[in-house]
């Protein structure tokens, strides 16, 4: 009966040194103690037996222990930064191919040399500007153990600030590392051409004499551009030849010197022996003149408008009939020409029966007899007394027209039932715009235009006046 007994295995060295990318050999020898000739497999363990080899790796041993057999086994490991940095564990083991439990292993420790290396680079991001420009500082090791870099920047005019972070980094072994650095000027240019700026950025290994530095160039511009300047010459070029155009400019009209060009008229409303006049504003008039004529154009009467802001004017108890209207600008002494002459019909005040004789239908018998129509707001009202008030009514409903309020129009409460007439009866002057078929419609008015006019109401449809009984 044959006796199955394991392997006796030898190494010739414990120990092996290697340098990463080089090459490490030993040798082992592979005894048999049977009574036949017994077959193996030779093969290395652990980390190592990714770049190990074993020659041959497969054997055929005589029974007798002095009649071992060798084998080469051969460690390469990879160049860095790939390759493991210190002791590295290894076991060959030989395993018998007829009884897979017949086996033994023998351990020895193979010692992988470190190697430190670093590649530097600065690269721009942004390297030009009126104030900053931007800088990657990329740090690769290229070695097999960590390494500790300190970075340093500066430049030798002292003309430049900086910005840069981290300035002590750890790069582990494979690893990159990015530092971002900002340079600056320290006195801004306001115009000119662009000016180099050089700068050194300086690193330095902790456990090494190894370092290194890194040149680069900011390249510093202007902060008024010159496309900057020339697009402000063409502009302001083309604003005075617009505005010696616009001088020029005045129509089939022949102005004379210092005459203000024409109004445009853009409204003509008739009413009830009165007529609401909207023209549009003229940037060189100090004020207007409403002249009302014919339809033959014969002047019948002229009314002044001081305000130059003022775009609007009623024109009260006009005669029914035919009514014809111009405006013209007025510039100090000077007036410009008429505007193209409108005609309109103005109707007759529809009688309204009145009550009898009240304390307030007494007092509102002084002014144009008048009746609000339907929903109606009253934007402010001031007294008939109050003489300082004399123009506050023009000035609101030209602040109105200005706004977009149309329809607005100026009445004596005097003349109205339904409008009180203030404190002591004595009559108030009341800027009012009424035809409003609901409540709402009246509020949304309101709403609209009280920021203008500062104040506004909104009233109910006037009761019906009754007739007077004889």
């Amino acid at each position: 009966m044959d006796v199955v007994t394991d392997p006796v295995l030898e190494l010739a060295d414990r120990v092996l040194a290697v340098d990463p990318g080089g090459e490490a050999r030993t040798r082992v020898t592979v005894h048999h103690t049977g009574d036949v000739v017994a077959q193996y497999r030779v093969e290395v363990l652990g980390e190592a037996a990714r770049w190990s080899t074993v020659t041959p790796h497969l054997v055929s041993v005589l029974p007798g222990e002095e009649q071992g057999v060798t084998v080469d086994v051969v460690f390469r490991p990879p160049a860095p930064p790939a390759a493991p940095a210190g002791d590295v564990p290894f076991g060959v083991r030989c395993v018998s191919l007829e009884h897979r439990d017949v086996a033994a292993v023998v351990e020895g420790d193979l010692v992988v040399s470190p190697v430190q290396g670093l590649d530097a680079r600065l690269r721009p991001d942004g390297p030009g500007g009126a104030r900053a420009g931007r800088f990657r500082v990329e740090l690769q090791n290229v070695g097999t153990t960590p390494l500790e870099v300190t970075l340093q920047v500066g430049d030798a005019a002292g003309l430049l600030r900086f910005a840069l972070a981290p300035h002590r980094a750890t790069v582990p072994a494979g690893g990159t590392v990015v530092a971002l650095l900002a340079v600056g000027a320290r006195a801004p240019r306001l115009l000119g051409p662009p000016v180099p700026h050089p700068f050194t950025v300086t690193y330095a290994e902790a456990a090494s004499l190894h370092g290194g530095e890194l040149t680069g160039t900011w390249e510093q511009r202007a902060v008024v551009r010159t496309w900057w300047l020339v697009v402000a010459a063409l502009v302001v070029a083309a604003l005075v030849l617009g505005w010696l155009w616009l001088r020029g400019q005045g129509g089939a009209v022949d102005l004379a010197a210092g005459s203000p060009p024409p109004v445009v008229l853009t409204a003509v409303e008739p009413g009830q022996r009165q007529v609401r006049l909207v023209w549009e504003r003229s940037a060189y008039a100090s004020g207007y003149v409403v002249r009302e004529r014919t339809e033959s154009g014969e002047g019948t009467g002229v009314e002044s408008v001081d305000a130059q802001d003022q775009t609007s004017f009623t024109w009260p108890g006009r005669e029914p009939g035919v009514h014809c209207y111009d405006v013209a600008a007025v510039a100090g002494d000077v007036t410009g020409p008429a505007s193209p002459q409108q005609c309109v019909e103005v109707t007759d005040v529809a009688p309204t029966p009145t009550a009898e004789a009240s304390p307030t239908a007494a007092a509102g018998g002084q002014g144009v007899p008048w009746e609000p129509v339907g929903w109606y707001v009253v934007f402010n009202s001031f007294s008939l007394a109050d003489a300082a008030a004399a123009t506050a009514p023009q000035e609101l409903l030209a602040q109105l027209q200005t706004a977009g309020a149309t329809g607005v129009r100026i009445m004596d409460s005097r003349g109205s039932v339904a409008v009180a007439d203030g404190p002591g009866d004595a009559g108030m002057t009341v800027v009012v715009k009424d035809g409003f078929a609901t409540e709402a419609d009246a509020s949304a008015q309101c709403t609209q235009f009280r920021a203008v006019a500062g104040f506004c109401i909104t009233q109910p449809p006037a009761a019906p006046v009754p007739a007077v009984t004889p």
